[in-house]
């Protein structure tokens, strides 16, 4: 069985931004304020790092098309459907 993660990315993000996001699980996904995931089992906010190596931080979520947003310290976005 394969599994297909749509993601969408600048054509500034690098292989390995784009692959964390796409790796990543995303279980839960809350829209208050300020707007949060659970990814990879830890609750992320608006600004805080997923991956401190290549820091990629959560940007936000888009909530009426079910999108997670991801920036990188370039400004790369890359953007993962939930």
């Amino acid at each position: 069985m394969s599994v297909t993660t749509e993601i969408q990315s600048s054509k500034e993000a690098s292989a390995g931004f784009r692959y964390i996001v796409t790796d990543a699980k995303v279980t839960g996904v809350y829209q208050g304020s300020p707007p949060r995931a659970l990814i990879n089992g830890r609750l992320i906010r608006v600004g805080q790092m997923l991956d401190e190596g290549l820091a990629i931080s959560f940007a936000g979520i888009d909530a009426e098309n079910r999108i997670l947003n991801f920036v990188d310290r370039s400004g790369a976005r890359v953007s993962k459907r939930y």
